[in-house]
């Protein structure tokens, strides 16, 4: 019989600057079945009272709260995330959580009864249900298998129906982070997320989800998510860090021995063209020379960048 955990320490943290939801998440965290964690909470020089909230939970949640004098997420989301788990001591397991999101009372009590060397050798995931800013469920995603390589969740996330992932609702061995050099970082933190998946299961033996009652992740679908926002600049920002993870991508698929096929590069045409009403030719031209600067055009990517410029001709 396999030998499990009893105990095993457990850093969350939180890199924290809004307020409207994180009393939801703290109440969640202080629901937990299981208490062996330490909670540490990043405070990204907040414009609100966030240590006002943060003191009620002090008699309920193990925490620690350090109050940053910069704000560095404004302009380096993944650095923020990194300097928050600095704050951590050394604890063998690391949880990246939000402000706005919430977990199910029986998560941490599910990963910490793994087995060793499920907890030591993958990437531990959570399914999740998406919320809205009440609260309630207004999606369930399709659920992971129970494992999965770094290729398979690759090819999952981008071409299986159903299939999304965010970054609260994996947990990941420190020595992992430690050797891969921390998250991927792009700027807005667009994809780093995803990449960082790939590049923590690569490491390892993959990820493994678990699928246990009251043990899922609660995404926040909100107007304060940067998903929605569709100025001009944070556009154009989005697909140039989509480039750069393009570019991961390939780097990865031909460093394992796999064919690179135009549909793991097509993505940044798709999301130009659907968003094709918020730039301009100059935009257009910029974004096709940093593409075959980093990428390189294929016959299948040409036809794609060509059929983007008619919808953009069209258009304007």
């Amino acid at each position: 019989m396999q030998k499990k955990h009893v105990s095993r320490p457990l850093a969350i943290v939180i890199p924290a600057y809004k307020a409207s939801f994180l009393p939801a998440a703290l109440d969640s965290i202080a629901a937990q079945t299981c208490q062996d964690f330490t909670l540490y909470i990043g405070d990204d020089a907040s414009p609100y009272s966030l240590e006002g909230i943060i003191n009620l939970y002090r008699d309920k949640i193990d925490l620690v709260y350090k109050r940053f004098d910069t704000n560095l997420g404004g302009r380096d989301l993944v650095a923020q995330w990194e300097r928050c788990i600095a704050l951590t001591k050394g604890e063998p397991y690391i949880w990246l959580f939000s402000d706005d999101d919430v977990m199910e009372p029986r998560c941490v009590e599910a990963f910490l009864s793994l087995p060793f060397d499920i907890c030591d050798n993958y990437v531990s995931h959570f399914n999740i249900h998406v919320i809205d800013d009440h609260g309630t469920i207004i999606k369930s995603p399709c659920h992971f298998p129970e494992r999965m390589t770094a290729k398979e969740y690759l090819d999952a996330k981008l071409f299986q129906k159903g299939i999304i992932s965010y970054v609260v609702e994996f947990v990941f061995p420190r020595w992992v982070y430690e050797k891969t050099d921390g998250f991927q970082n792009f700027d807005l933190a667009w994809g780093s997320d995803f990449i960082t998946w790939i590049k923590f299961a690569d490491a390892c033996n993959g990820i493994y989800t678990i699928d246990r009652d009251q043990a899922k992740v609660r995404w926040r679908s909100s107007n304060e998510n940067i998903s929605p926002n569709k100025s001009h600049d944070v556009l154009m920002r989005k697909l140039m860090s989509q480039i750069n993870y393009t570019a991961f991508i390939v780097d990865f698929l031909k460093k394992n021995g796999y064919k690179v096929h135009f549909k793991y590069v097509r993505y940044v045409w798709g999301y130009l063209y659907r968003n094709i009403r918020f730039i301009d030719f100059e935009d257009f031209k910029e974004i096709k020379k940093v593409y075959n600067e980093i990428i390189g055009f294929t016959s299948a990517s040409l036809l794609a960048y060509y059929f983007v410029k008619l919808k953009l001709l069209l258009y304007k």
